[in-house]
């Protein structure tokens, strides 16, 4: 473990230095990558798929631009997401299950797989047909991963999902923020999609998560409605990103609420991946200047 935080700590190093420390560190994938995404995708719309080998050794297929970071540095490289990758190296052992719900192209199921070891299981949800497509390429070739083309919600049923250019594919959901900017050049395409109650998953297979992840854009409401009853018997721990109070967060503080009615605390994880008590979420985002975070839940 420690050789892993070693080789993120000097990615994030990296990834906070200058461009031109960026280009030297690798300038055939770094022009590469800068080059699709400034001259190339403006164009065509079109993304590219690509490999990438992650700090923790797993090779990941991603489409660009959309991971770019996991790309040139091999490591989510937002604050939030290097301080996630810590508190799941220091809090998830082998034989523990985890649960990825909105797990994208499965850079965190991946980093859990590894970290749960054979003994342990990773259950991954992405409601999007196109990124679950190379979700479940990721997660081929480790057997105690499960990728679902689900979209975890309140209810078991059909939903409509939304999904958005390569650029933008991290925003996918089933409430799209209408508000935002960017939304006016690139419109979704709806799809059908099967929601699940995860409190019905969990009790029909039998499983018990020590950690859920949770990072559905605006959809987190839903979510928890769906798993509020296991919850109550099962306290397990939550993670769910969070935006500040200037980016229309009215989903993030109703799910805040909703954990809170059922007798759980938010936390805040620390630059050493521990936590702390976390009274006001907003405030404390505020204070590090961060638009979006991860804050951890527990009963």
């Amino acid at each position: 473990m420690q050789a892993l935080s070693a080789k993120l700590l000097e990615i994030e190093r990296l990834a906070r230095g200058s461009k031109f420390a960026r280009l030297l560190a690798d300038p055939i994938r770094y022009i590469s990558a800068i080059g699709f995404w400034r001259l190339v995708y403006p164009l065509t719309k079109r993304g590219r798929y690509a490999k990438a080998r992650t700090f923790f050794g797993a090779t990941m297929e991603l489409v660009l631009p959309s991971a770019t970071e996991i790309y040139l540095f091999g490591a989510k490289t937002h604050d939030s997401e290097i301080r996630l990758a810590r508190f799941l190296m220091k809090n998830l052992n082998a034989g523990d299950t985890f649960c990825d719900v909105g797990a994208h192209f499965g850079y965190f199921s991946l980093l859990a797989s590894q970290l749960v070891g054979d003994s342990g299981r990773v259950i991954s949800f992405e409601a999007s047909q196109s990124t679950f497509a190379i979700l479940e390429r990721n997660l081929r070739a480790y057997p105690n991963t499960t990728p679902l083309h689900r979209a975890a919600s309140s209810e078991n049923t059909t939903l409509t999902f939304h999904e958005f250019p390569a650029l933008y594919s991290e925003y996918n959901s089933l409430t799209p923020d209408a508000g935002a900017v960017w939304m006016i050049n690139n419109p979704s395409i709806p799809i059908e999609v099967q929601g699940v109650r995860l409190t019905d998953y969990f009790r029909d297979e039998n499983i018990q998560p020590k950690i859920i992840k949770i990072d559905v854009e605006g959809a987190e409401p839903q979510v928890l409605m769906g798993l509020e009853p296991y919850l109550e018997e099962h306290p397990a721990t939550i993670i769910m990103e969070y935006l500040a109070t200037s980016k229309q967060n009215e989903a993030h503080e109703v799910a805040a609420k909703l954990l809170q009615k059922i007798g759980y605390q938010a936390y805040t994880i620390e630059k050493n991946g521990e936590i702390a008590p976390c009274d006001n979420i907003g405030a404390a985002m505020s204070l590090i200047g961060l638009d979006s975070d991860n804050i951890v839940f527990l009963r």
